[in-house]
């Protein structure tokens, strides 16, 4: 049972801090303007996947492991997330021509989606998700609570 626990505290605990910090580092990195638009959206795409890799990485993380588990959690958590930021802003479908200024990266319009939604929570899940079960296979097999 503690291992069920075990399990559920640390996911759900990576997913709302996550969350948490994707959209903390969304509002950070908004207000720098590079000269185009794409630019923009590509930088903030990836800083929302760093950061929320990094809230990951932290809830999952456990000091008494090997470094060999150490890095591959840390390569899970990061890789994954800056992948979900990127997936979700590819599935927004967001270009310079449809996203005209600040308030339709937030809130979305009738010709553009809110893209930040898709990408923050499509790095915090694909790295949750991941990092979970690779956490809960060294549970399983190891007996690592």
């Amino acid at each position: 049972m503690e291992i069920i626990f075990a399990m559920l505290i640390r996911g759900g605990l990576s997913f709302l801090v996550g969350v948490m910090l994707g959209f903390v580092s969304l509002a950070l990195f908004s207000s720098i303007i590079p000269p185009d638009w794409v630019g923009r959206l590509n930088m903030i795409t990836v800083a929302v996947g760093v950061s929320t890799g990094l809230a990951v990485f932290l809830s999952w993380f456990k000091p008494e492991s090997s470094r060999r588990v150490i890095v591959v959690g840390f390569i899970l958590a990061f890789g994954l997330a800056i992948l979900g930021s990127l997936t979700g802003y590819f599935i927004a479908d967001a270009t310079a021509a449809e996203v005209r200024n600040d308030r339709l990266i937030s809130r979305g319009s009738a010709t553009t989606s809110a893209i930040w939604v898709f990408a923050v929570c499509g790095a915090t899940l694909l790295s949750t998700a991941f990092s979970g079960l690779y956490y809960g296979f060294r549970l399983w097999r190891y007996h690592e609570v």
